[in-house]
Formats: structure tokens, sequence, C-alpha cells
């Protein structure tokens, strides 16, 4: 059927040029649609786990509080420990009926809005200034400030010199 079809084809071919190339190019096109769509989703455009964002989320903050306490008069090396609650939370867009708004084409998917990082519910600091009441205030006070925690929630105290 497919050769009927081509010597047909090639027979017309020379009369209308232009229309036969028209046409392979639209049959082409569908073609390459079909095929994207049948695709399964690679594993490059596959979500990371969870756990790896959250625990490289956690990482960066404590490598921040670090590098910002070591800079501070008194403190010296600063090791820190924080702790996350929950994990990330997306919010979805909805529109004025409070539906959430779909896009894709067959597999239709809820748009993310906005993406809501874990809560930081705890901070523990140990540094090497951290036997003197000056600088654990000091330390106490930044580390409130600058993750939006309760002195409760944050914990100094002195570092071991461990070589």
């Amino acid at each position: 059927m497919f050769r009927k079809f081509w010597n047909r084809y090639k027979a017309s071919l020379k009369k209308e040029y232009l229309v036969h190339i028209l046409v392979f190019i639209g049959l082409i096109g569908i073609l390459c649609t079909v095929l994207s769509s049948c695709q399964e989703e690679t594993p490059e455009s596959a979500e990371l786990p969870e756990i790896t964002s959250q625990e490289a989320y956690r990482t960066a903050l404590q490598k921040e509080l670090s590098a910002m306490l070591c800079q501070i008069d008194g403190v010296g090396r600063a090791e820190v420990l924080v702790t996350l609650s929950g994990s990330e939370t997306c919010h979805y867009a909805q529109d004025s009926q409070n539906r959430y708004v779909t896009v894709g084409g067959t597999k239709k998917e809820a748009l993310v809005e906005s993406v809501s990082l874990p809560a930081v519910t705890g901070v523990v600091v140990a540094c090497e200034g951290g036997g003197a009441v000056t600088v654990q205030e000091i330390v106490y006070q930044t580390v409130s400030v600058a993750c939006g925690l309760k002195l409760s929630q944050i914990y100094v105290t002195k570092l071991d010199n461990i070589p």
C-alpha cells in the first residue's frame, strides 16, 4: 500500500512540486508531534527526590550561618546544625472560581504558582568563643534575626578544639 502511494506521489511530483513539498513537510510535523507526545519523561527532567532538595537547603543554610558567625568578633570557628520542619510546599494557581489552573495537552498538571521552603525550627551553634556570655548573647541575637527564631529555639555552646 505504501509503495503504491509512493509511486503515485513520484509521478505527480513533477507536476505540482511546491504543493507536494508542503504536504511532505506537514506530514513530518505531524509525525514529530505524535512521537513527542508518546515519549516518556526522561530522567534529566524528572524532579529530584524531596530528601535531596531538603538536605541541600539545610546544608546551604548551615554553611551560610557558619560563615556569617565566623565573621563576628570573638566567635572564632563555628559549627552549625539546622533543623527543618516538614518539606517544600507547592502553592497552585487558581482562577476566580477557585478551580486549579492546569497546563499541558493530554497530560494536564496544575500550574505551580509558588513554592514555600521548609521552616527552620531550631539551630545549634558550637563556636570557639561560645564559653563567653557576651559572645553567646551576640550569637543568639544574630541567629534569631537571621532565621526568624525565638531564643528558645537556639542553643549556643563552646566548641572544643578538635584537630
